[in-house]
């Protein structure tokens, strides 16, 4: 018989994190052992009898496994140091296999993290010429030939516009000099035409034109206000609801590889696992550890569009949004199971929630976040959720996926996810 907390570690049995320390250790294992023991189970079913005999032996058993461990092999989050070196490989790799723009955004990915780190600087500066793109400064590198087709453009229009001119220009003065024997021309101001309009049989059909008086009927030129409809296109604001589509992002700059040569971390720890494959990203994590994430930096700066496909078994998973440091970033997370979604700012151990509704899911539901300056807009499935105005933590290049395991086992898988500028 295989028991629903067979697959879980010492940690994750007692629910808490690892490294805890001895104090909490047992403040943990008493609360469990008190939920699981025996006594409690007197008058339940044999089979539930026996569920709470097994998982109290296994409560005991790892509380004697912590009480043993010392503390300097207790599980820690790997050195910060071991990422950048990472990194750096990545980077490496890249260049070797000719993916130089790939190797470009991940050096200045490292150089966020540590301005000096061996040639960083050096390489990027050697990219960025070749490329000749900006520095990361959060704007989209623009290219010499569309400023070159932008100003042929403007000039061709210029040319059309001045051509045109020229040409009514060129008519009103040949009517000019069909008029010029008429000495009473002179008052031209006062529509010299009319005097003209009897000696030229040409401009006898002015007088049609003289209609215009006719014209005066452009009252019944006021059906115009059955263009009026125009309101119609008043619907435009039907078009509003565009806000409702994606069309609220630009052309995409970056699309994820999930494949087996993922430019995402591909590593696990004590509990946890981030790995890639088949066009999916996933990120597992145990009862009780919290958040698990990967992040990446984006080759457009903070202000962009991010979509991605989720589904989540066990608690939450999304999207990390402003990513400043691992301990201070938002998170636009949902919780199928529980139908909620959820948005809050974390900042050391504290968290604040922003945004929280509860939210009808489908099987593979699409999350999305628009970010301008300090304007948050969440989409789920292309519908605007929720917007959020927070200048903290501040506008941030960086984002990444997360899964929040708390009360149960939790699996986040990722898919087709894209980068978009803005409009």
């Amino acid at each position: 018989m295989n028991d629903d907390f067979e697959q879980l570690d010492d940690y994750a049995i007692l629910g808490i994190r690892p490294g805890a320390a001895p104090a909490d250790i047992k403040q943990a294992y008493l609360k469990q052992i008190s939920l699981y023991h025996p006594d409690r189970y007197a008058g339940a079913s044999p089979a539930e009898q026996e569920y709470a005999a097994r998982r109290a032996r296994r409560i005991n058993q790892a509380y004697q496994n912590l009480r043993r461990r010392r503390p300097s092999i207790a599980p820690v989050t790997p050195a910060q140091r071991d990422y950048q070196a990472e990194l750096y490989a990545q980077a490496q790799a890249h260049l070797a296999a000719g993916r130089r723009l790939q190797a470009l955004a991940t050096l200045r990915e490292l150089q966020r993290i540590n301005p000096w780190y061996r040639d960083c600087a050096a390489l990027i500066t050697e990219l960025e010429a070749e490329y000749q793109v900006p520095a990361a400064t959060g704007e989209p590198a623009i290219s010499r030939r569309t400023l070159l087709t932008a100003a042929v453009g403007g000039l061709t229009l210029t040319l059309l516009g001045w051509y045109g001119w020229r040409q009514l220009q060129g008519a009103m003065t040949v009517q000019e000099l069909e008029n010029a024997p008429i000495p009473t021309a002179a008052p031209s101001p006062t529509a010299a035409p009319s005097p003209t309009a009897a000696p030229s049989p040409t401009a006898a059909p002015s007088p049609t034109a003289a209609p215009s008086p006719t014209a005066a009927p452009s009252p019944t030129a006021a059906p115009s206000p059955t263009a009026a409809p125009s309101p119609t296109a008043a619907p435009s604001p039907t078009a509003a609801p565009s806000p409702t589509t994606i069309a609220a992002g630009g052309p995409i700059v970056y699309q994820a590889n999930f494949g087996p040569n993922s430019d995402w971390p591909i590593t696990s720890g004590n509990g946890w696992s981030v790995s890639a494959g088949n066009g999916a990203y996933r990120i597992q994590a145990n009862a009780g550890l919290g958040d698990i994430w990967a992040f990446r930096t984006s080759p457009i700066g903070a202000d962009m569009v991010i979509e991605v496909d989720v589904s989540v078994i066990g608690d939450w998973g999304g999207l990390i949004l402003r990513f400043n440091d691992p301990q201070r970033y938002l998170s636009f997370i949902i919780n199928p199971a529980s139908g909620q979604f959820r948005c809050d700012e974390r900042n050391g151990d504290q968290r604040t929630l922003l945004a929280e509704e509860a939210f009808t899911f489908t099987e593979r539901p699409r999350l999305s976040a628009r970010l301008e300056g300090q304007s948050i807009e969440l989409r789920i499935n292309d519908q605007v959720v929720s917007i959020v105005t927070s200048a903290t933590p501040p506008p941030d290049a960086r984002y990444g996926l997360l899964a929040r395991a708390e009360r149960n086992a939790t699996t986040a898988t990722f898919s087709n996810l894209v980068i978009r500028a803005l409009r």
